[in-house]
């Protein structure tokens, strides 16, 4: 039996804070990836030697679609779409997934290491350990 959608005002915090991350995540890879096709930054070109890009317009629009877009939705499916809480949950692990891949493939692909890449890293282990927690509560939830 399926457990009915959860509506908004039962979410926990986790949740909500799951999707201020989710949202704050996806402002910034919009931001970023404007500034790099705008090639606002001026970023070495060297860095693309290894990956299928001449410009960093390329790697902008990259951002944009795999990382802006997806978490932008994973926020809206918590905030906006009253569903049952177990595909938010999804969202929450695959948007911090994808965080931990793109870090990974960049690593892998520029072999250069910037600043910001922990700090992403660990943005992802936060929104997947939020979507744990609330996974937990939902699973508690159900077994009470």
């Amino acid at each position: 039996m399926t457990p009915p959608p959860t509506p908004l005002r039962t979410r926990p915090w986790s949740a909500w804070v799951l999707a201020v991350v989710e949202a704050f995540i996806a402002y910034q890879a919009v931001a970023g990836g404007i500034a790099l096709i705008d090639d606002r930054w001026e970023m070495s070109r060297e860095w693309l030697q290894r990956t299928p890009f001449d410009t960093w317009t390329g790697p902008g629009w990259v951002l944009i679609t795999l990382i802006g877009i997806p978490q932008a939705l994973a926020a809206l499916v918590i905030v906006v779409v009253v569903v049952d809480a177990r595909l938010a949950v999804l969202a929450g692990f695959l948007a911090g997934a994808s965080l931990l891949v793109w870090i990974a493939i960049q690593l892998a692909l520029l072999q250069v290491f910037f600043f910001l890449q922990p700090v992403i890293a660990v943005a992802g282990l936060i929104e997947i350990g939020l979507a744990w927690w609330w996974r937990r509560r939902i699973d508690a939830r159900r077994t009470a």
